[in-house]
């Protein structure tokens, strides 16, 4: 789930912290036109969200088990979040726009079902904080990484996204084929019994 998360974050971190940046200089957007079109991506990116859980309890309801109705989504979202590096080589703004939306909404898609993951495989409710901050250590280091490595690339390259975008875009498949391989069936983990983190232990009221 780490290695996921980074992956996923990634991504979503370049969105957050150079996609402005990168419709200015490599797009040619003025301000006005980067606070309407520019907002596409994210306004999609809501709808994606809601799709992805959605779609996910759609499945599970239908009889599909948790690991098959988590993992559907998971990947089938990480894989097309891969169409952020695309974005990078097309000459035509407007397609550039549109797989920037797909994928910002691809990664919320997916997102949707990152997060119940730890509810769904934590041994009680009261693992269920410690194994969201183990795991968004990782989603945070990736929003570190993103944001000097593309300062880095920029520099290097005299400006050009196209390394930092394929890098997002590589880092989406290897995040869905995480979720495929790596994450194993979406169950409860085997809990400690020492009498205090055993199945049936309850948070510290104190």
């Amino acid at each position: 789930m780490m290695i996921g998360l980074f992956c996923l974050n990634f991504a979503i971190y370049f969105f957050i912290t150079w996609f402005p940046s990168y419709l200015l200089q490599s797009r040619g957007f003025s301000l006005a036109s980067l606070g309407t079109w520019g907002m596409l991506p994210a306004l999609l990116a809501i709808p994606g969200g809601w799709l992805g859980g959605y779609v996910s309890d759609r499945l599970f309801r239908r009889g599909w088990s948790a690991t098959a109705a988590r993992k559907t989504c998971l990947v089938l979202g990480m894989l097309l979040s891969s169409s952020i590096a695309l974005s990078a080589f097309v000459e035509n703004v407007w397609a550039c726009l549109a797989l920037f939306a797909l994928a910002y909404a691809s990664l919320s898609f997916a997102g949707a079902n990152v997060w119940t993951l730890v509810g769904e495989v934590a041994p009680t409710p009261a693992h269920v904080a410690s194994l969201g901050g183990i795991r968004n250590f990782a989603g945070n280091l990736a929003g570190i990484f993103i944001t000097t490595f593309t300062g880095v690339m920029l520099s290097i390259t005299k400006g050009s996204f196209a390394v930092p975008l394929a890098v997002a875009g590589a880092l989406c498949v290897v995040g869905a084929l995480s979720y495929l391989f790596i994450v194993g069936k979406v169950e409860p983990l085997p809990a400690l019994r020492d009498g205090t983190n055993g199945p049936n232990a309850e948070p510290n009221a104190a």
